[in-house]
C-alpha cells in the first residue's frame, strides 16, 4: 500500500472518531439537562433547588474561578478538539469577570513556571483592573514562579501551600554559540543584514561586547519593571523587593516569611477567605455559588480524550521528548519570543 493510501486511511479514521465524539457530545447535552432537571425537582421537595441548576448559575451572583496553567505566552490553542489554553484566554476570562455584574469575586488558581514578559504584564494589568471592581484572591498550586508570581502579586491576597515553589523574580535570556561545531561540520553561515545588530542573538558567532551591553540593558529594564510591579502589588519598598529578587525560588512557607505571600493554605482555604470577603463587602448571609470550569464535565473529558486519541493536535515521539528538555534546549525555543522569564 502506498504512503498516500496510508495517509488517506489515517485521515478517514481520525475523521470517523471526530464525528463519533461530536455525536456523543450532542447526545450528552439533553441527558445532562434531564438529570439536572430531575435533581432540581427532587431538591425542590427537600432542599435548595439552586444547588444544581446550571441555568440559574447564569443569573445568580457567584464567585468565578479562573485558572492559569502552564507557560504564560500570548498563544492560546483553540481547536474543535482541544480546550482553550494560554494567557490570551485567561485575559479574556478576567475581563469578562470584571464586566459581569453577577460575579462578585474572583479566585485565580495559578500553576505556572512563568513565561514571556509582555504576556505576564498584560495579565498583571487585567488583574489590577478587575481588582478595582471586586475582590481577587490568588491561590498557588505546585508552582507559581516568575511570570506566575508576576500575576499573583496584583491580587488582593495570595495563598500558597507550604511546599509551593514561587518567587524566581527576575528575567533571563539564553542562547548557544555553535561556531566551533559548525566549523567542524563544514557549515558556513551566510547572513545579510540591514544593521550591525540585526542578528543580535546569532548562535553562529561569539557575542560582541556591544551586543552584550544592549541585551544586558534590555534585561535590566525588564527586571526593573518586574520589581516595580511586585513592590506596588505587595506594598513593599523596591529596595526590599530587590533583596528577594535575585532569581531564586522560595517555598510557600519561605515566601510568607519574606512577605511575598500572605497566608499558607489550600485552594479551599483561599475560597473560604474569598467567600467571607464577599459576604462582608456585599452584606450577604449565605455563601455565593462557585463557578469553576474545571469541574470535569463529560464534554470536557471527551475533548481531552479525543485530543490524545486522534493525534490532533499531534503528539509525535519527538515532541514528547522535547517536553522533558530544558527550555533553551528545545527545538522550538528559538521560535518563541525573544525575552523569557522561565
Amino acid at each position: 500500500m502506498s504512503d498516500s493510501e496510508n495517509n488517506n486511511g489515517n485521515e478517514k479514521s481520525k475523521s470517523w472518531v471526530i464525528w463519533l465524539i461530536l455525536a456523543l457530545s450532542l447526545l450528552a447535552i439533553p441527558v445532562g439537562l434531564l438529570s439536572r432537571a430531575d435533581h432540581k425537582g427532587g431538591s425542590e421537595k427537600g432542599g435548595d433547588s439552586e444547588e444544581t441548576s446550571a441555568w440559574s448559575m447564569l443569573k445568580k451572583d457567584k464567585i468565578k474561578v479562573i485558572r492559569l496553567d502552564g507557560m504564560i505566552m500570548d498563544q492560546g490553542r483553540e481547536s474543535i478538539l482541544s480546550l482553550p489554553r494560554g494567557a490570551s484566554i485567561a485575559i479574556k476570562n478576567l475581563r469578562k469577570a470584571r464586566d459581569d455584574k453577577h460575579i462578585k469575586g474572583v479566585l485565580i488558581r495559578i500553576n505556572s513556571p512563568g513565561g514571556t514578559v509582555g504576556a505576564s504584564q498584560e495579565l498583571n494589568q487585567a488583574v489590577q483592573e478587575l481588582r478595582k471592581e471586586k475582590p481577587v484572591i490568588a491561590t498557588m498550586g505546585d508552582l507559581a514562579a516568575s511570570g506566575g508570581y508576576y500575576v499573583a502579586c496584583a491580587c488582593d491576597r495570595i495563598y500558597a501551600n507550604p511546599g509551593t515553589l514561587t518567587g524566581s523574580i527576575g528575567v533571563i535570556m539564553s542562547g548557544f554559540n555553535l561556531k566551533g561545531l559548525t566549523e567542524k561540520l563544514g557549515v558556513e553561515p551566510k547572513v545579510v543584514k540591514s544593521g550591525p545588530f540585526k542578528d543580535l542573538t546569532s548562535m553562529y558567532r561569539p557575542m560582541s561586547d556591544a551586543e552584550r551591553e544592549i541585551l544586558q540593558g534590555l534585561i535590566d529594564d525588564s527586571y526593573d519593571q518586574f520589581v516595580t510591579a511586585v513592590a506596588q502589588g505587595r506594598k513593599m519598598e523596591k529596595e526590599a523587593v530587590k533583596k528577594l529578587a535575585d532569581g531564586r525560588i522560595y517555598s510557600g512557607r519561605q515566601a510568607v516569611k519574606n512577605g511575598l505571600v500572605d497566608k499558607l493554605g489550600s485552594y479551599e482555604d483561599a475560597l473560604n477567605d474569598l467567600q467571607a470577603t464577599c459576604k462582608k463587602k456585599y452584606s450577604l448571609k449565605k455563601d455565593l455559588k462557585v463557578d469553576d470550569d474545571s469541574s470535569g464535565s463529560l464534554l470536557e473529558s471527551l475533548l481531552e480524550t479525543s485530543s490524545n486519541a486522534t493525534g490532533f493536535p499531534s503528539a509525535s515521539p519527538a515532541s514528547m521528548f522535547d517536553e522533558v528538555l530544558p527550555m533553551t534546549m528545545r527545538a522550538r525555543f528559538y521560535n518563541q519570543p525573544l525575552w523569557m522569564m522561565p
